[in-house]
């Protein structure tokens, strides 16, 4: 009885370590650049130019089980500062949400906006700086079916459909 009972829970284990992957959601995100979610001044900086903005899907297993899947995004551009104040992107903010009530038309909007930070530096010439980051950033789908997604950044925009599947 003893080792009807041992096997009987290492059979389940095996069950669950099998279907667990499905069920549960992509790994954390992996950042260069911190995301934020409050507002400052910053918002529209004359000093900073969007000049690419690339998003990826990098794990999307939609299912029953699971609502979740992890985008990749890059944005590149340039910054201007005068001498001894040299650039950089300090954090992102990041806006969501959804567009249109009506859910069969609804799109999950997200917005991206570096934001430009300055450091002393006497070494710093002054003028145009490039930059260029990837973060990965998790997205939720919100019914089932085709969830459309829309990323902004400036004025760049990418479309993307992701499946929610039972």
């Amino acid at each position: 009885m003893k080792r009807f009972f041992v096997a009987s829970i290492a059979t389940a284990c095996v069950a669950v370590s099998l279907l667990l992957p499905g069920c549960v959601g992509p790994k954390k995100a992996k950042t260069e650049v911190k995301e934020i979610h409050k507002l400052g001044w910053w918002t529209k900086n004359s000093n900073m130019t969007i000049e690419s903005f690339e998003v990826k899907v990098v794990e999307s297993n939609l299912s029953l089980f699971n609502s979740t899947s992890k985008i990749s995004y890059t944005i590149s551009g340039t910054m201007k500062s005068n001498a001894g104040w040299e650039p950089y992107i300090g954090e992102v903010h990041v806006s969501e949400q959804y567009e249109n009530k009506d859910s069969s038309n609804q799109v999950s909007v997200h917005t991206f906006t570096p934001v430009m930070h300055t450091r002393s530096n006497k070494k710093f010439a002054g003028g145009e700086t490039k930059f260029k980051f990837t973060n990965e950033h998790t997205v939720s789908s919100y019914k089932w079916g085709d969830n459309r997604f829309r990323f902004v950044c400036g004025d760049k925009v990418t479309e993307i459909v992701l499946h929610q599947r039972k």
